[in-house]
This record gives structure tokens, sequence and C-alpha cells, in this order.
């Protein structure tokens, strides 16, 4: 009988590790749709509803409106948290979250950029992207990532993650 325990334990076991190498394996081959901006395990895509982005990173440390001429929209909203911007706009009658942007060196990207990194990092994690005067872009689904490595290419400054749709 102690064998026969033994030996369900054993296969329980191995069906268990079975199921998560297939769950890993499902995970890492599903296709990325959209960049994403995480802050303390929260996930914002650029392009969602500003008040499911603002209910997940919490209070802002400061609002300041910001007028837009682009278009008729009137005022977009510039959340301003600790080491991060969130950029808010009107999108046909809706509030959506159209940029978030980076500004300090510990909130790294879901690839692992950080403020601070050299050009090559960008250039190595971001297969594709094209880049002008220190300026690096890259396009997927309906957003946008834009890197500033300042005017002279000599490191990162900022990060920001655009609502691209067109």
């Amino acid at each position: 009988m102690k064998v026969l325990k033994k030996a369900a334990a054993l296969m329980l076991i191995g069906v268990m590790s079975m199921t998560t190498v297939v769950t890993v394996a499902a995970a890492q081959t599903e296709e990325k749709k959209a960049y994403s901006f995480t802050y303390e395990e929260e996930t914002v895509v650029p392009g969602e509803a500003a008040a499911s982005a603002l209910k997940k990173l919490g209070k802002a440390k400061s609002e300041q409106p910001l007028t837009n001429c682009a278009d008729d929209s009137g005022h977009d909203i510039c959340y301003i948290y600790d080491g991060f911007e969130l950029i808010t706009t009107k999108k046909d009658g809706k509030e959506i979250v159209s940029e978030i942007t980076i500004t300090k060196a510990d909130i790294p990207t879901e690839e692992g950029l950080e403020i601070g990194d050299l050009p090559a990092t960008v250039k190595k994690l971001y297969s594709g992207i094209k880049g002008e005067m220190g300026l690096y872009t890259i396009e997927l689904g309906d957003t946008r990532l834009v890197i500033d490595c300042d005017f002279d290419d000599s490191k990162v400054i900022a990060i920001t993650y655009e609502y691209a749709a067109k």
C-alpha cells in the first residue's frame, strides 16, 4: 500500500511539473500586442481609460492642466508621480491615457531599459527601433515607445509610452 501511495504522489508531482512547463511555454509564446508601463506591479497601456489607470497607480503628487492645441479637446491633464508622469486626453468623448514618461532611473521598461542606459542597450533590447539625433522610436499595435538619448546620443534621459492609434 505504501508503494502505491508513493507512486501516486510521484505521478501527481510529475503531472503538476508538466502543467507548469506547458503554462510557462504558452505564456512565453504569447505575442505582445502593445507596449505597457508597469509600476509597483500595476500595468497601464497607453489608450486605456484614464480612470482605470489612475485608480491602479494611486494618487499623484500633483496635477497640472495642459493646453492641447492639436485638437478641440480642451485641456489635457498631467499627473506627476515620483519618477514618472502620466498625461490624459479626450478621444472620442472619453478620457484616455495619451502618454506616460519615465523620468527616474529605478523604473525599468518591461524589456529592462532604464534611464541612464546607453543607446547600444536601446538597440539591443528593441530590434527594429529607428533612431535619429538621439531620439529612438518603435511602434507596437496602437502604442509607440519614444526613447530620448539626448541630442548627443549619449544616454537615455527619458522613456515615453504613447497612444499611437491612427
